[in-house]
């Protein structure tokens, strides 16, 4: 009558350790199916508080300024786009030139510009959300992400305020020939990526020892932004910043979405347009095609902290490294200038393929200056002076 006892204690513990197993199994998929509704859920629209806190005044300093912006374009040193706020209200908005010098398109408020390096405080921001959120952290290795990564102790922190002393990816992917010789192919982060797990290009200083300004950080966290979130990076940065704040004319430009830019301008050196180059696949450290009164609304949600915590923002705010060129930083995201008269002034600049950006702020005052140029020619603007026209 024992003859089955071994069987059924043998079908019993089974049945255990199944109903263990599955029970571990359904707990490590709610735990990521919870993990992945956190990584997607939909960004709060603040359209219409960006709307409301945005108007047009009349201001004397807007003759100032248009007089200044005029005698460049007559130069020929200038054409573009520009706005200057204050506390939200626009001074001056004006466009000087054209879009498409070939063809005498008329330049628009509404027209869109390549952003170059000004596209990396979108990317830093993004960044912070996701640390906000508790999916990443400062502290967190490169290779945590892409185990394939040559790098051991390169990490978010270096990356957003350039001291990983990384080269230049515009660098050791153009030369030599060998590393991408199909020049009319699009290069992407994805391909930057291998390239540097397999050729292991050399650094030019210890990670964290100093600042060194390197596109190379950003095309990686505009990557690592793709993996944690699970979706690209051009989705992320237009379901997380563009469409929550009603930034209709924006986008993350790769290569293969041309036909989705809105009233693109061309770059120009001199008289010569650019091409439209093969590295231009890549994003992160520029990409971003934007307008004037987009960039107003981005501002506004920086000044509201409707993208991440002011606790955040100041920490973006912040010097992460020694001063250099007398008064300069670099925060995350944010180059930082600390002007005797004004204050600190947050900015970005941008240069690429014949666009030159300017994106200001000074916070004492809550002032804001876009400056779109998308022809190359002379000396950069002065971001002191820039910002002394409305002072």
């Amino acid at each position: 009558m024992y003859t089955f006892a071994p069987m059924f204690r043998f079908i019993f513990c089974y049945l255990l350790l199944f109903s263990f197993a599955f029970y571990s199994c359904e707990e490590k998929i709610n735990t990521n199916e919870i993990e992945a509704e956190k990584k997607i859920k939909k960004a709060p629209d603040f359209t219409n508080e960006i709307d409301n806190l945005i108007d047009t005044i009349i201001d004397n300093r807007s003759i100032k300024i248009d007089n200044y912006f005029s005698s460049l374009f007559k130069k020929g040193i200038f054409n573009g786009n520009i706005l200057f706020a204050e506390k939200g209200k626009i001074i001056i908005k004006k466009s000087f030139g054209y879009a498409n010098i070939r063809n005498k398109e008329k330049l628009t408020s509404n027209h869109t510009f390549q952003l170059a390096s000004a596209s990396k405080p979108f990317t830093a921001i993004a960044t912070l959300q996701l640390i906000e959120k508790g999916l990443i952290s400062l502290d967190d290795t490169v290779k945590k992400f892409f185990p394939e990564f040559p790098y051991s102790n390169i990490d978010i922190h270096q990356l957003l305020s350039h001291r990983s002393g990384m080269s230049q990816y515009t660098h050791f992917c153009d030369r030599p020939d060998s590393i991408w010789p199909k020049r009319d192919s699009t290069i992407t982060n994805e391909n930057v990526i291998q390239i540097m797990a397999d050729i292991v290009p050399l650094i030019n200083y210890p990670p964290n020892k100093k600042y060194y300004y390197c596109n190379t950080n950003y095309i990686i966290l505009a990557s690592i932004i793709e993996k944690v979130s699970g979706v690209e990076f051009e989705k992320y940065i237009s379901d997380s910043i563009f469409k929550p704040l009603g930034m209709k004319n924006s986008l993350v430009y790769n290569r293969t979405n041309k036909e989705y830019l809105k009233l693109p301008t061309q770059g120009y050196e001199g008289s010569i347009p650019w091409e439209d180059v093969y590295l231009n696949g890549c994003v992160g450290d520029k990409g971003i095609y934007s307008s004037t009164e987009d960039l107003l609304k981005f501002d506004r949600a920086l000044n509201q902290n409707f993208l991440i915590s002011d606790s955040l923002k100041k920490l973006a705010y912040e010097g992460k490294s020694e001063p250099f060129r007398i008064n300069q930083n670099y925060g995350y995201g944010f180059r930082i200038c600390n002007q005797k008269e004004l204050g600190k002034i947050i900015f970005h600049t941008g240069w690429w393929k014949g666009f030159r950006i300017y994106f200001i702020k000074v916070l004492t005052k809550d002032q804001t200056i876009i400056v779109l140029n998308n022809i190359k020619r002379g000396r950069f603007m002065n971001i002191e002076n820039l910002a002394k026209l409305l002072n």
